[in-house]
């Protein structure tokens, strides 16, 4: 651990870093960010349904590297909405 990590963050920085979290990629052949899928989930039940709503899953890799994080971000999401 470094030093900078036991300063607690302003809450710009805090913002910044929360920004740069939802503009990663989630879908790489579609470039889909990590926001929009957040975005997505509330509608949806299940993968294909995300998959519908923001597009992900659809690219040249037809969900083989989005579609594991799409379901581990549906699972926690679904718990933590109960």
């Amino acid at each position: 651990m470094d030093d900078n990590e036991l300063i607690p963050k302003t809450k710009e920085e805090l913002a910044v870093e929360k920004t740069k979290q939802l503009l990663r990629v989630v879908c790489i052949c579609k470039g889909i960010s990590l926001g929009k899928v957040l975005e997505g989930l509330s509608a949806c039940e299940t993968v294909q349904d995300v998959n519908k709503k923001v597009g992900t899953g659809s690219g040249g890799c037809k969900g083989e590297r989005c579609g594991p994080r799409i379901k581990i971000l549906l699972k926690k999401y679904k718990e933590h909405k109960s």
